[in-house]
């Protein structure tokens, strides 16, 4: 066997050793990020869920409230980098950190509680997910333009991705109607509503004329108007009707 035989055999010999070695650590890293998220789900629904629980705030409700946050801390982490408030050396992990946690909320507990109206939330979430990587991406290739104002072109980049996504999000998916619980009867309903990112309607108890005699634990079909400067979100204003199985389900 020849000089270059035998470098040959050898680096195909240490390339399948460093294959192995690798396949075998991300096996592992992948199973010790599974154990990781069970118990960080025990944890979550043990000892955090429940101080909102008391405050009447249900899990679906929850799940949207959680990945808010972390897409939320997740942009303002970039936004304090693209200015220089805070170190890159700070910044990345933090980033990548609220970055993976957004994500796995993304793609794990919202498609798991909001399985029919799963696509909207998907895009809601990745789309200012997408927003934020593209202005650190410009923080990479263009830090400063050479203006008045150096760092107009993330503002300008920033306000054309909002504007061109709530456009798309509102022609594909927003609806002027949303759904209830009702949770007290008469001529005046109280009726419970959940987050509903497509009618732009948030959390919250709803005093409605019950024009069609719903009762309590009835699911009803709520009309919705849109608000422009409500912090609330959009107006439910009235009952449309009983959904025709909610009392056959046993409310």
């Amino acid at each position: 066997m020849d000089l270059v035989e035998r470098i040959g055999e050898a680096t195909f010999r240490a390339a399948g050793k460093v294959y192995y070695h690798a396949l075998g650590f991300l096996i592992k890293l992948i199973i010790l990020l599974r154990k990781l998220r069970t118990y960080l789900g025990e944890v979550d629904a043990r000892r955090i869920y429940p101080l909102f629980e008391k405050r009447g705030v249900e899990f679906q409700d929850y799940v949207i409230l959680k990945t808010q946050l972390f897409t939320f801390l997740f942009f303002i982490l970039a936004v304090l980098l693209i200015f220089n408030f805070i170190s890159s050396k700070t910044a990345l992990p933090l980033l990548v950190i609220f970055g993976l946690i957004s994500l796995s909320l993304t793609f794990g507990q919202i498609r798991e509680y909001f399985s029919e109206d799963y696509p909207p939330y998907r895009d809601f979430f990745l789309a200012y997910f997408s927003i934020t990587i593209l202005l650190l991406l410009f923080k990479v290739i263009v830090p400063q333009v050479a203006w008045r104002y150096p760092y107009i072109h993330f503002l300008i980049a920033s306000l054309v991705a909002v504007a061109a996504f709530s456009t798309y999000f509102k022609r594909r998916y927003a609806r002027d109607y949303t759904f209830g619980r009702v949770i007290k009867g008469g001529s005046i309903a109280r009726v419970k509503v959940n987050y509903d990112i497509r009618a732009g309607v948030k959390p919250g108890v709803h005093f409605l004329p019950n024009e069609v005699n719903a009762r309590e634990g009835d699911l009803v079909k709520l009309r919705v108007e849109e608000s422009f400067f409500n912090l609330r979100g959009n107006r439910v204003v009235e009952i449309l009707e009983v959904l025709a199985n909610a009392r056959q389900g046993g409310g």
